[in-house]
């Protein structure tokens, strides 16, 4: 009985040891391998666009989203450029909480504005194209025209009119712009023929559209042709453009449609998915869509990332002041280390207070720029660099902001930008000279520009680049004076006054009605009455008949207007009506009608006239139309008035439309599969008295017709609700194939250090594959066909980050390879000749000192001969350890700089400041100078971690030092190592930190970070239905701080999206945790919000982190800048519940009941205890059949 007990219970342990075996398994290896290498968590922020399948920014900023009309003229362009730039606006004030306002440029000033010759009396404009106004543009005249000082500015400056007459020159100047450009994105691709480099604008173009507004596209395009489905507004052209040819349209995007089917185009592009796109053709379309794999687009493709309203500088030093359209590029070489431009300028010294507190630059690469001021005179070589809010820029046009104002003391100054090292080649924009088409009014003088190859530092490598041929470069400077009181720059009348006509000698100027607008140094737009006791007239003389101009004067700025003096004679004596207008009866609310009345005015010499009640010197009073009742109203002309009566009625309640106010929550259903769910759905029923119902769509009063599930693509559904109809759309898709949703590591390869010159193996490796339908599949790393490896290079020594890339799946995975020398090391453990004479060690006793995966069976000592004390062919390779790195095995608080072992000669054969105690070598025993059984068995060190490590005082030896009794004879090293003193086993490797040398009293310390390393060890991405509350918030450990006392020393830290910035030490936030670790240093544990980030806008367009550490101790200081590398997988919050990922279904669910990490929930488990419970059942049945006679 005892037996047959005993088998079922081994068998039960065994199967409960599998199922626990493969439960661990599993959850270990997802844990492990949900690490995310994405460095830059803060990216989040901009937003998960490519997640989002459906965007519209008339969800959002509904009020700024206006279809112009452009006309005949071609002026696409600068409605384009224009539209985008308000959305940029609209999209900041949203973000910030600001209260709505519609932003409404004048298109007709961008057109003026950047054109040379459109003027009245010959008149130029020195900052515009020499082109034909019927000649269309593109960006970088818009660009041009809003950075070099010119605008935007308000519509009401300049109003649009499609026929372009030529003005006067002046209307256009010394308005102040109404916003300031600070950056543009360059999302232009060369080959739009390249589906990956498609691929990647589309997701850069939605980033760009999702976070900071519309983009500006151009693509071929004619209103009504062959490739634009005009029933239902998509467009999709397969004519590539041709080898040199421009698109002919531009248009602003403002969405996307991942599920636009392929099948709304005329002719099908293979493929779903759309732009949503503002056009310019006024009521010709609401909005239009573009299949994303349209032919002609994305050569032409830019963004504004930064707009602020108004102008924030008082002064803008310039010498490009046409586009900077040429890109000039050097490439790197034995000469050519580097390229720099200064710009020279001049200014009025007797100015004070005048401080640099911006510059500009148009960056042809991305990448980071340094910039340098001289702000005393001309002198190239007192350039002197300075700190900016941002280093990394963008291609395209980049402000920076200078952390620390620069005053201006001399009659010149000097700004310099340093071009960033791409592809081992420096790039700089330029503005072309006078010979390129549409260039007449470029003007470059010596003196002006510079560039430098070599040395900044040597007069000789100064070259002047216009002398050279070339123009001026895009580097500006912008200065901020003390005053800060916006003023007045120009005054415009917007309405003349009531009274335009005066009796000669008898009546004086009567302002009344009258209005000017006014442009403010800030770039605020005002409108003034004339009435205001600021503004001024001169030029009204009532003694004499005739017009009279009458200038208007406001604090400095003048406009004028004309009035008229008759003869007295002309005298009005009296009025009549002679016909009331049309309209006398009204409804509530209604607005008065003029049309149809006749007056009849009798003048002193006998004359009479009659005048329509439209005329504008007639005018009406306003009587009081919100309450029924007959109403007076009162006509005035010359002084002169007359009355009627009208009648106001109550007006009947009516339904004047209904709108979709919500749509359902289900609006995309599968093909003959899914019945309509009209859930979610809301109409809002408006009436006339302003009442408005809010009516669910599945509600008996409404009714819903047109679906129809079998018919692939968008159904268009009409709502009816007592007599009024809307529509909605919903989409009808076939159920999509599988494809890839995510993939990760679900083990290494079983070989991951490799000699030199050896191939990558890959196998062991295996990937598991997550698929949209839910299912998991796991692939092999050496399947060649479904997986691709890039950057291993077997000649390149040291640890490699190899990266495996699936078949139809962007995303790579990485895993860490070493490559190490083919030669001797010291894994092998072996000595070579090593011979000893009465070498014996004493009481180098070691316990727990092993050396992983160094097993050295029967390790006898060959030819280990003794001769004379003398160690004879003490031969190392090159006498040195040479990328001897072992993986997760650091020998802390032991260092040797360089690795090197150099001349260590032993006296007295004794180890030197590293005996043990308590530590003994067992079966090493050493008799008549043989030794003996010198076998070590499982000879691994654990982290080489010393336990007990104290010192016997009979055996050391102080500061190092080395006697010549034991010198290496054949090895020919006389060096000593000396003052290299031990203190507690730790060497400092007597380092200096020469980085940051304040000229204070402070002192510099050792380098307590030389060791240490910044991981992120914890992310959470919280995303809010509120996007202004989205934050990111990690945890930050750095290890190994080798400080000797926490309390001793205060650190801080600086996260930044740079290693180049100079920070203020009040930027620094204070460390409060700092715990000891088992080899006597600290690690340090902290958390970062997003939102306490003054910088976070620069570290999200970072593609890396920098931890900026300071640590003192008294006057001492130790500063360091880590990369600071991400180790953990981002865990994702929607409304603070924890979701998988951000994605539109979690979104609009606004809860997930996955378990994060891919770890099954509890509920799981059932189906395995099942299983498990069946198995045992089973065999402890047949082991106690097979048993039960064991005893007989």
């Amino acid at each position: 009985m005892k037996k047959k007990i005993f088998v079922f219970i081994q068998c039960f342990l065994l199967i409960m040891i599998i199922v626990s075996t493969n439960v661990i398994e599993a959850t270990s290896g997802a844990v492990e391998h949900g690490i995310t290498r994405e460095n830059n968590v803060f990216r989040l922020l901009v937003g998960s666009s490519s997640n989002i399948s459906k965007f519209d920014l008339r969800d959002v900023i509904p009020e700024n989203i206006i279809v112009r009309n452009q006309g005949r003229a071609n002026n696409c362009w600068n409605f384009a450029g224009v539209g985008a730039l308000e959305t940029t606006l609209a999209l900041k004030r949203k973000k910030q909480n600001a209260s709505v306002k519609i932003f409404d440029f004048s298109e007709a000033h961008v057109k003026y504005g950047s054109r040379y010759a459109m003027f009245l009396n010959g008149e130029k404009n020195e900052k515009g194209i020499d082109l034909q106004k019927s000649r269309g543009g593109n960006f970088g005249h818009v660009l041009n025209y809003m950075t070099n000082g010119f605008g935007p500015v308000d519509e009401k400056w300049l109003k649009y009119n499609e026929n372009e007459p030529d003005i006067e020159l002046n209307s256009i100047k010394s308005i102040t712009q109404s916003a300031t450009v600070m950056n543009v994105v360059d999302l232009s691709i060369t080959n739009n023929t390249d589906e990956e480099e498609v691929d990647d604008a589309i997701s850069a173009i939605k980033s760009q559209i999702k976070n900071y507004g519309g983009v500006y596209f151009e693509l071929n395009y004619h209103a009504g042709d062959q490739y634009t489905n005009t029933a239902n507004m998509a467009r999709y052209c397969d004519v590539p453009l041709r080898e040199y040819e421009s698109p002919s349209h531009a248009v602003v995007l403002i969405g996307w449609d991942d599920n636009y089917s392929a099948s709304n185009f005329k002719k099908n592009p293979g493929k779903n998915g759309a732009w949503i796109f503002k056009n310019s053709y006024g009521d010709y379309s609401t909005v239009e869509y573009l299949s994303y794999y349209d032919k002609t687009g994305y050569t032409g493709t830019y963004g504004f990332q930064d707009v602020e309203e108004g102008k924030n500088y008082d002064k803008q030093y310039q010498h490009q002041v046409l586009p900077a359209s040429v890109n000039f590029h050097v490439k790197k070489g034995p000469v050519i280390s580097q390229l720099t431009v200064a710009e020279v300028y001049s200014r009025d010294a007797s100015k004070t207070n005048e401080k640099i507190t911006r510059l500009s630059i148009e960056a042809a690469r991305a990448g980071v720029y340094e910039f340098f001021v001289n702000p005393d005179n001309d002198d190239l070589l007192n350039l002197t660099k300075v700190s900016v809010n941002k280093v990394y820029l963008e291609k395209g046009f980049n402000t920076v902001k200078l952390n620390n104002p620069v005053e201006l003391t001399g009659s010149k100054f000097v700004v310099a930008a340093k071009m960033p090292n791409v592809d081992n080649q420096f790039n700089m924009m330029y503005e072309g000279k006078n010979t390129l088409e549409g260039y007449t009014a470029s003007v470059s003088e010596p003196g002006e520009t510079f560039v430098n190859y070599v040395d900044n530092s040597n007069a000789a490598y100064w070259k002047d680049f216009v002398v050279a041929g070339k123009g001026n470069s895009s580097l500006k400077a912008y200065v901020n004076f003390d005053s800060t009181q916006p003023k007045p720059t120009k005054i415009k009348i917007v309405s003349e006054p009531n009274k335009l006509e005066y009796i000669k000698d008898t009546e004086e100027l009567d302002v009344t009605g009258g209005k000017i607008l006014v442009s403010m140094s800030n770039g605020e737009t005002i409108e003034k009455s004339l009435e205001d006791s600021k503004v001024k007239f001169t030029g009204f003389d009532n003694s004499s008949v005739g017009p009279k101009t009458i200038t208007v004067d406001y604090m400095d700025n003048r406009a004028t207007f004309v009035v008229n003096v008759i003869d007295s004679p002309n005298q009005l004596i009296s009025l009549t009506l002679k016909k009331a207008p049309t309209k006398v009866e009204y409804m509530v609310n209604d607005t008065l009608a003029r049309d149809g009345g006749i007056l009849q005015a009798t003048y002193s010499n006998g004359k009479t006239a009659e005048i329509s009640t439209n005329s504008v010197s007639v005018k009406f009073s306003s009587p009081n139309m919100t309450v029924p009742g007959t109403k007076n109203v009162t006509i005035t002309y010359g002084g002169r008035s007359v009355n009627y009566s009208i009648l106001v009625k109550e007006k009947p309640i009516t339904l004047n439309k209904i709108e979709v106010l919500n749509l359902p929550i289900k609006t995309d259903y599968i093909q003959n599969t899914e019945s309509l769910d009209l859930t979610g759905g809301k109409i809002r029923a408006t009436f006339s008295n302003g009442n408005v119902l809010d009516i669910q769509m599945d509600s008996s009063d409404v009714e819903v017709v047109g679906f129809n599930n079998s018919n692939l693509g968008r159904n268009r559904l009409s709502v009816s609700y007592k007599g009024k109809t809307t529509s909605f759309d919903v989409n009808i898709v076939e159920k999509p194939e599988a494809t890839i949703n995510d993939a990760w590591i679900l083990r290494k390869p079983d070989k991951l250090k490799y000699r030199k010159g050896e191939e990558l193996n890959l196998s062991g490796g295996k990937i598991t594959v997550n698929y949209s339908d839910g299912t998991n599949k796991i692939v092999t790393m050496d399947n060649s066909e479904l997986v691709q490896y890039s950057n291993f290079n077997s000649n390149s020594l040291g640890v490699q980050n190899v990266a495996l890339k699936l078949k139809d799946f962007n995303k790579l995975l990485n895993f860490e390879v070493e490559v190490i020398r083919d030669e001797p090391v010291i894994d092998q453990n072996k000595v070579l000749e090593n011979k000893i004479l009465e070498n014996q060690i004493i009481t180098n006793q070691i316990v727990q000192n092993k050396v992983i995966e160094n097993k050295i069976i029967e390790n006898s000592v060959i030819a280990n001969k003794i001769e004379n004390n003398r160690i004879i062919e003490n031969q190392i390779i090159s006498n040195r350890i040479t990328a001897n790195k072992i993986e997760n095995n650091k020998i802390l608080e032991n260092q040797i700089v360089s690795n090197q072992i150099i001349s260590n000669q032993i006296e007295n054969n004794r180890i030197l400041e590293n005996q043990i105690v308590h530590n003994k070598i067992v079966e090493n025993q050493i008799a008549h100078n043989k030794t003996l059984e010198n076998q070590i068995v499982q000879n691994k060190v654990d982290e080489n971690k010393v336990v007990e490590n104290n010192v016997n005082n009979s055996n050391v030896v102080y500061e190092n030092k080395v006697s010549n009794e034991n010198k290496v004879i054949e090895n020919k090293i006389q060096n000593t190592v000396s003052e290299n003193t031990v203190n507690s086993n730790q060497i400092n490797e007597n380092k200096t930190n020469n980085d940051n040398v304040g000229n204070d009293n402070s002192k510099q310390i050792s380098d307590i970070f030389a060791d240490s390393k910044a991981e992120i060890i914890d992310s959470n991405n919280f995303v809010y239905s509120d996007s202004n509350k989205n934050y990111i918030e990690i945890e930050v450990n750095v290890s190994n701080i080798k400080i000797s006392d926490a309390k001793d020393y205060n650190i801080k830290y600086y996260l930044a999206g740079s290693a180049g910035e100079k920070i203020a030490d009040d930027q620094y936030v204070l460390i409060n945790n700092l715990n000891k670790q088992s080899d006597g240093s600290y690690s340090a544990k902290f958390k970062i919000n997003s939102k306490d980030l003054n910088n976070i806008t620069d570290i999200i367009n970072s593609d890396a982190l920098y931890l900026y550490l300071k640590a003192k101790n008294g006057n001492s200081v130790s500063e360091k800048i880590l990369n600071l590398n991400n180790m953990s997988k981002v865990k994702n919050y929607i409304n603070n519940k924890k979701v998988d990922k951000i994605d539109k279904e979690n979104l609009d669910k606004n809860k997930d009941y996955t378990v994060y990490n891919r770890i099954l929930p509890q509920t799981g488990a059932l189906p395995g205890l099942l299983v498990a419970f069946i198995l045992i059942s089973i065999i402890g049945s047949v082991s106690y059949f097979k048993f039960k006679n064991i005893n007989k």
